[in-house]
C-alpha cells in the first residue's frame, strides 16, 4: 500500500488514536502506506481501529507513567528502534471557570495534555536525532493560541504544547528533526463537556458558532495536515503553529480590532 506522499517505508506512533482526530490520523497515515502503532484507553475502540486500519494498538492510559513509558518502548521495538513520525494527540478536557476548576483536575490535565506529551515526545525525539530525520506533530488547539473562557486548564496546557513544539523544533533542527503544532478549532466529531465538566465525544454541534468557512472541521481535515507534516513535502516547515479552524481565529482578530 503506497500513498502519494511517499510515506510507505516509514513508521509512526500516534497517541490517543482510538477516536476523533487521533483515529482519523491513524487511518490517513495507514492509507498513505505507513506502518502505524497507536495508543488509547479503550481496548474496545482500539481493537476496532486496529481491525479497520491494520495499525497496531497499544492499550495505554497516559495518566499512568509506567504504562505510558511502556507503550513507547513497545512502539520502538515494533519499529526496530526507528521512529519517523510521532503524532502527539492524547489529551483530555475539562470545562469550567478558574474558580470551579479543582486543583486535582488541573493537575490531571497537566499530566495528560502536557507532561505526558513532553515525556513521550522526548522519548521519540532521541531515536529521530540518532537517525537524522523525523517529524514531531503536536496536536494543540486554538485554545492554546487564544485562551477560551471556561476552558482555563485546557487552554493553559495547550499553550504549553505549542511552546514544547517550538522548543523541540529549535533543538531538533540541527539533527534533521522537525516539530510543529497543529491547532484545530471546533471538530465534529470531537469532544465536548459533560455536566460534570469532563469530556465526552461530541457528535452534535448544535449551539456551536459556525466558522467563516461555513462548516465545522472534521478529523479528516486535521489528518490531511498531519500526513503532509509527516511527509518530505513539508521538509522546511518546523517550529510552526498551524491553525485549522475554517477562519475562526482570523475572524476573532478582525472583530477585536474593529471594536
Amino acid at each position: 500500500m503506497t500513498g502519494p506522499l511517499g510515506l510507505d517505508v516509514r513508521f509512526a506512533l500516534v497517541t490517543g488514536g482510538t477516536s476523533g482526530i487521533g483515529r482519523a490520523s491513524v487511518g490517513r497515515l495507514r492509507a498513505e502506506g505507513m506502518t502505524v502503532a497507536f495508543t488509547g484507553r479503550s481496548v474496545e475502540r482500539g481493537e476496532a481501529v486496529a481491525r479497520e486500519t491494520g495499525a497496531t494498538f497499544l492499550a495505554c492510559d497516559h495518566r499512568d507513567r509506567v504504562a505510558s513509558d511502556g507503550a513507547v518502548e513497545r512502539a520502538l521495538e515494533l519499529g526496530s528502534g526507528r521512529l519517523d513520525v510521532h503524532v502527539a494527540n492524547a489529551g483530555i478536557l475539562f470545562q469550567g471557570p478558574i474558580e470551579a476548576t479543582p486543583e486535582t483536575v488541573f493537575r490531571e490535565l497537566l499530566e495528560v495534555n502536557l507532561t505526558s506529551l513532553f515525556r513521550v515526545a522526548r522519548a521519540c525525539f532521541r531515536p529521530m536525532c540518532e537517525h537524522g530525520s523525523g517529524s514531531l506533530i503536536h496536536i494543540a488547539s486554538d485554545a492554546g493560541i487564544r485562551a477560551v473562557h471556561e476552558l482555563a486548564a485546557y487552554s493553559v496546557t495547550k499553550a504549553g504544547v505549542i511552546a514544547a513544539a517550538e522548543l523541540f523544533a529549535v533543538e531538533g533542527a540541527p539533527h534533521g528533526v522537525r516539530s510543529n503544532a497543529v491547532c484545530p478549532g471546533d471538530i465534529v466529531p470531537g469532544v465536548q463537556a459533560t455536566p460534570t465538566g469532563h469530556e465526552d465525544h461530541a457528535e452534535d454541534p448544535s449551539g456551536w458558532v459556525l466558522p467563516p468557512s461555513g462548516r465545522f472541521g472534521t478529523g479528516a481535515d486535521v489528518a490531511a495536515l498531519v500526513a503532509w507534516l509527516a511527509s518530505d513535502e513539508s521538509e522546511h516547515v518546523t517550529g510552526a503553529t498551524l491553525r485549522i479552524d475554517g477562519g475562526t481565529g482570523a475572524a476573532m482578530r478582525v472583530a477585536t480590532r474593529g471594536a
